[in-house]
């Protein structure tokens, strides 16, 4: 009689345990994308510090035995972060999405609010309507305390709008969206190997790649290299919003690296003649505008040092003209105007310099001294230039 009792007595708990559990799952829930956001934080800023400290062991190290073994430590440090980057992405797409759109919502505001000092201290905004857009900046930074911890990951056919050249315009976006087709791969799947032709390019959506290669050549012939012994790999994590392709696909030629799946992985694909098309229908923006995003990446990825003061996104160098690609055939001479180019920048292929015969091969920075090169040792070259912008 007593069990029966007992029996009873839990069967009325039943009820209880229905409305407890659903607020359980809530609470443990909300504890695992903070937990997330954390740790993506903190492995975000560990990746940051590995590139910070290589800058600066360059600068003060007077031994190269010794900066390239720390350059290696380093190197390694962060392509395990970046890999437990990749992971923490695919595991929480929504909570880094909502992480990322936060912190890109406080830099704005932050940079709103350094462009407001500076009005104030000229003069040019009025200390009351200053002292009031500064309240007005300040309540939606404390607004983003409540920002959702997770935000939906976008559709497949928005993710178009990810690819820097295609500058988010309707036409481009439009175009690609019709002749794109979804790619789905498994653990350990292999997306494209080095040394086979390129069939098109693959910008993953969800998942995480990594790339096994050597040493890359930027279109240079191994014997012409110093270090042509180096038998060293790179390895390289892409995830979420990265392409694979980009440079076979311009060039043609065979892929310099073996891409494998490191989990489940999703990618919209377009195919190498349908990137072609569009390069036919928007010739010579769209083909143009690829050539400028890498010669960015080359420029920044291998110059981070000189280049730290200067802003150049993609965007706004398309905007203002900061920026421009060229392209010169086999033999071609060009003059370089210091006055008017800050930098020039050699990322793909080589050039000699006309007056003391000194060959520069990518990537490299051109010496002010070099008032005019020409390519004799490749057929292709491609430069990158940072116009000086008027001071007054």
């Amino acid at each position: 009689m007593t069990v029966i009792l007992g029996y009873f007595r839990i069967i009325r708990f039943i009820p209880f345990i229905k409305l407890i559990i659903p607020l359980l799952i809530n609470i443990v829930d909300v504890q695992i994308k903070k937990r997330l956001r954390l740790m993506y934080s903190i492995t975000k800023g560990y990746v940051k510090s590995q590139e910070d400290t290589k800058l600066l062991i360059k600068q003060i190290s007077s031994r190269e035995s010794v900066y390239q073994k720390l350059y290696e430590i380093l190197e390694t440090n962060k392509r395990d972060a970046v890999k437990e980057l990749g992971l923490i992405e695919h595991e929480g797409r929504d909570v880094v999405i909502a992480l990322k759109t936060r912190q890109a919502i406080r830099r704005v505001i932050a940079k709103a609010l350094k462009n407001l000092t500076f009005l104030w201290s000229r003069g040019i905004i009025d200390k009351h309507e200053g002292i009031e857009m500064n309240k007005v900046f300040l309540a939606k930074i404390k607004a983003l305390n409540n920002f959702p911890m997770a935000i939906p990951p976008p559709t497949p056919d928005k993710y178009l709008h990810n690819i820097v050249w295609l500058e988010n315009k309707d036409v481009l976006i439009e175009f690609f969206k019709e002749r794109a087709k979804l790619a789905y791969f498994d653990y350990g799947d292999v997306i494209c190997r080095e040394g086979e032709m390129p069939q098109g390019i693959y910008l993953i959506i969800s998942g995480m790649a990594i790339l096994h290669s050597s040493p890359p050549t930027f279109g240079i012939d191994s014997s012409l290299r110093s270090e042509r012994g180096s038998k060293s790999m790179f390895t390289e994590y892409c995830t979420s919003g990265d392409i694979i392709g980009e440079l076979s696909c311009l060039l043609k030629r065979e892929t310099e690296y073996t891409a494998i799946c490191e989990t489940i992985l999703q990618a919209c694909f377009i195919s190498l003649e349908d990137l072609y098309e569009g390069f036919d229908v928007f010739w010579p923006s769209l083909e143009y505008k690829i050539w400028l995003k890498f010669a960015l990446s080359v420029a920044y990825q291998y110059f981070e040092s000189s280049l730290i003061d200067e802003d150049l996104e993609f965007q706004k160098c398309v905007t203002f003209n900061l920026a421009y690609v060229e392209t010169l055939s086999s033999y071609n001479e060009m003059t370089i105007d210091n006055v008017t180019m800050k930098f020039v920048i050699i990322v793909y292929g080589s050039v000699i310099d006309t007056k003391t015969e000194v060959p520069y091969l990518a990537p490299c920075i051109l010496p002010k001294t070099c008032e005019q090169v020409r390519t004799v040792i490749s057929k292709e070259f491609q430069h990158w230039s940072s116009n000086v912008p008027e001071r007054i």
